[in-house]
C-alpha cells in the first residue's frame, strides 16, 4: 500500500500544478488508527495521507455503514 500511496501522491501533486479540480480521485478505507498506520507504514506515508485525504472517522460503537445486500 505504501508504494501505491507514494505514486498517487506524485499524481496528486502534479495535478494540483496543472489545473485545479483535475486531481485523481483515490479512496481508502482502513480499520487502523493514525498511530497504527504510522507504525506499519512509517511517518512519510502518514504525512502523505494527511495531505491527500479527508478523514472520516467513526466511533467503535457506531452502526455498520456497509450496504446490506438483499438476497
Amino acid at each position: 500500500m505504501g508504494e501505491i500511496l507514494l505514486s498517487r501522491y506524485d499524481v496528486f501533486k502534479k495535478s494540483m500544478e496543472v489545473a485545479e479540480g483535475a486531481e485523481a480521485k483515490t479512496h481508502i478505507t482502513t480499520n487502523l488508527n493514525a498511530y497504527e498506520l504510522e507504525t506499519h507504514y512509517g511517518g512519510r506515508i502518514r504525512s502523505r495521507l494527511r495531505e491527500m485525504f479527508n478523514l472520516i472517522s467513526f466511533d467503535h460503537s457506531s452502526a455498520d455503514k456497509r450496504k446490506q445486500h438483499k438476497c
